[in-house]
């Protein structure tokens, strides 16, 4: 995703987590809004202390509720990135990553993937709560960068 495309999924994005956070009663904070606009205009993974470093006026611990709590929503995923355990990135519910481990980029996909494994899962004796995928390979921009040299 690039350019305009990617402007307006951010803007959705926070459009949308603005309205999450309204029907939940909760407060909008300067400190927390700053957070999001902060992880609505990235599209690398990041940490707490990446967010902490960069945007000195929201403390940790807000740092920390927000990203728990858009985790717990399914408006932030955890994504395992060599070396670091906590790093995150932008999602929606029931989407999935595509992770450039060249440039390490992040691009969500929207499929639903209960529906091909509930069978499997249920002849397993095994309840679905939650699923993430994420699928490692080359950017397109990676790709036609190393195509030119």
């Amino acid at each position: 995703m690039h350019g305009v495309a990617r402007h307006c999924f951010d803007q959705l994005w926070r459009c949308r987590v603005d309205a999450l956070i309204g029907a939940a009663g909760m407060r909008h904070s300067a400190a927390r809004g700053a957070v999001l606009d902060w992880i609505a205009a990235t599209d690398q993974p990041f940490t707490a202390e990446l967010i902490a470093c960069q945007v000195p006026r929201s403390s940790r611990p807000t740092i920390y509720r927000t990203l728990d709590w858009l985790r717990a929503e399914g408006w932030l995923a955890r994504l395992a990135v060599e070396g670091n355990d906590r790093a995150y990135v932008r999602s929606q519910p029931g989407s999935h990553h595509l992770v450039c481990t060249n440039c390490g980029g992040v691009q969500i996909v929207a499929l639903d993937l209960t529906a091909s494994v509930t069978h499997q899962l249920h002849a397993l004796d095994f309840e679905l709560q939650e699923h993430h995928l994420e699928v490692y390979g080359r950017c397109r921009t990676c790709r036609s960068d190393a195509a030119c040299v």
